[in-house]
């Protein structure tokens, strides 16, 4: 498994030389390929050659292609990463509904768990409303228990602050750029495995295309959240206007981030292999109670 995030920030070429990724950008710069856990492109100077795509998806890096606000807006991820893929999207296209939402009430039990974790010691109060929510979780969270908590959670996180409503805002800027790179992390898991991401056990949208990643990932943001949070502080009064080569190096630390999986003391990056394996072992048993969420150490 890689461990190196390679960010190209600059124009280059990138192309592949005896199972190796080899960086020309005036200089030439030779990285194995079985270093690498992801390359996150931000400029669109960038030339990438086939060949070189088609062994980073084979090898488990993720690719990320970032828009023009240098924000991730794609991954490539390998089409046939798992032997079986047939068979396992076959018992994944026959998920039962109430499979599903005991699944999704696990997910989102955990969600919760580690947002009161992300909150201060001294917050008691706020945790505890946290907690007595998590408590009230039907099979497919049919009351929508976690839109109540995130409302609570956002407020207690950051003053002043409304998620996705002002762009402009570094904290959403933040945020965004991190859970992108979990997204690609859990996608990249789940095919990997075997699953089609398209097919969700809660999210159902026809557009898009990593509905189960976007399921799967819910425990993990929290971690993001963190991180976030940790930036903002030592920036203090002096926040930048916008996402700074600090931030996105910090947010690209995810990967290497320590978490636990069960008994396990792990990577996210890690965890989120193990996370996708537990799923499978679950839809093979028909349990939900399989499954294994991510939480802090």
């Amino acid at each position: 498994m890689g461990w190196r995030t390679l960010f190209i920030t600059q124009p280059a070429k990138l192309s592949l030389l005896h199972n190796s990724l080899i960086l020309n950008n005036g200089e030439e710069y030779t990285i194995p390929l079985n270093d690498l856990a992801c390359v996150v492109v931000e400029t669109r100077h960038v030339t990438l050659t086939s060949p070189l795509i088609d062994a980073l998806a084979n090898s488990g890096a993720v690719i990320y292609i970032c828009d023009e606000k240098h924000l991730p807006s794609s991954v490539i991820l390998p089409f046939h990463a798992h032997s079986r893929q047939a068979g396992v999207a076959k018992l994944q296209v026959l998920w039962s509904e109430p499979f599903k939402k005991r699944c999704w009430q696990k997910i989102i039990h955990a969600k919760i768990t580690n947002q009161s974790e992300v909150l201060d010691s001294s917050a008691n109060e706020d945790i505890a409303y946290l907690c007595s929510l998590r408590s009230r979780i039907t099979s497919g969270d049919s009351t929508n228990i976690e839109a109540q908590a995130a409302r609570a959670y956002w407020s207690m996180l950051f003053q002043n602050f409304i998620r996705h409503m002002d762009e402009q805002d570094i904290r959403n800027s933040a945020l965004n750029y991190g859970y992108a790179i979990l997204r690609g992390m859990v996608a990249r898991a789940l095919v990997g495995v075997g699953f089609l991401p398209a097919f969700g056990l809660h999210h159902c949208n026809e557009l898009n295309a990593l509905n189960l990643a976007d399921d799967i990932i819910e425990p993990f943001r929290p971690f993001v959240d963190t991180i976030t949070r940790e930036l903002l502080d030592e920036d203090g009064d002096e926040l930048p206007l916008n996402l700074t080569m600090r931030y996105k190096q910090r947010l690209l630390e995810l990967p290497t981030l320590p978490c636990r999986l069960g008994n396990i003391e792990t990577t996210l990056s890690y965890a989120c292999e193990l996370c996708a394996e537990s799923l499978l072992r679950a839809t093979k048993a028909k349990d939900a109670t399989l499954i294994e969420t991510v939480s802090f150490i």
